[in-house]
């Protein structure tokens, strides 16, 4: 059978009447493998890694101070909380007090200006290693300062560099939410203080579980200091405060641009 071209079809319309071609006639399409693309971010490299990583071969090596666990990283929902406050509030300056391996930095990270800075608090040099690895994969790691050691210190320095140069502090543990007050030049009029108020994050020691006796081990859940934060927040007439997200989030009552 002898080929005659279509009158009328643009080659867009009917290819093979323009230009017959026998790959076309006999599309070969099922004989391809197709693989979804992939869009891995430094940041979910880094989520990933810590639900990967075996954090209690870590600890029996000594390479943690403690018994650390992949729960304790910021979860999705808490990134997404961070990353909202961050915005909603003009953020530029937020400081972390317990940053595990950083992924809640991260994320405050990509959503501050340019010129902004993230400064993480951390005790353990292992995660912060651990995490910066990751951090320097993004364009927005360089925005993110980790100081290792003790919290209390790093919070006196930082107070006395301040210079009205302030912090809008978006996550920090109960211990430390009176000194985040109460020292001067450290937050900024508009701070957004955020407290994560979960539960005592502690499990039973190894040898407890090893030997099959982990219920005879007790702990303090932190229950009563939550409940006691939280009402002295709510009795001070200068703070307002709202939970959601697991986190107490404070702000002053009559904050000033």
């Amino acid at each position: 059978m002898q080929w005659e071209p279509v009158i009328g079809l643009a080659s867009g319309a009917a290819p093979t009447a323009t230009f017959p071609n026998c790959h076309l006639l006999k599309p070969v399409a099922a004989q391809v493998v197709w693989s979804d693309p992939q869009q891995n971010s430094p940041l979910a490299e880094l989520c990933k890694a810590v639900q990967d990583e075996d954090w209690e071969r870590n600890y029996e090596q000594g390479f943690t101070k403690i018994n650390m666990r992949a729960e304790w990283s910021a979860s999705e929902e808490r990134m997404s909380t961070f990353r909202y406050l961050a915005s909603s509030n003009a953020a530029s300056r937020v400081l972390e007090i317990g940053s595990f391996c950083g992924a809640g930095a991260l994320a405050l990270a990509e959503v501050i200006p340019a010129d902004g800075e993230v400064r993480s608090l951390e005790l353990d040099s292992f995660v912060v290693d651990f995490g910066r690895r990751f951090q320097l994969k993004s364009l927005a790691g360089k925005k993110i300062t980790t100081n290792v050691g003790p919290a209390m210190q790093a919070l006196q320095s930082l107070a006395a560099e301040a210079n009205g140069h302030r912090f809008k502090a978006f996550d920090c543990m109960q211990s430390y939410f009176d000194l985040l007050w109460s020292t001067p030049g450290l937050l900024s009029e508009r701070a957004v203080v955020c407290v994560d108020m979960t539960l005592f994050k502690g499990q039973p020691p190894t040898r407890y579980v090893k030997f099959g006796f982990p219920h005879r081990w007790h702990s303090n859940s932190g229950q009563a200091e939550i409940d006691t934060l939280r009402a002295a927040v709510q009795a001070r007439a200068d703070l307002r405060s709202f939970e959601f997200g697991g986190m107490l989030v404070v702000t002053r009552t009559e904050a000033q641009p």
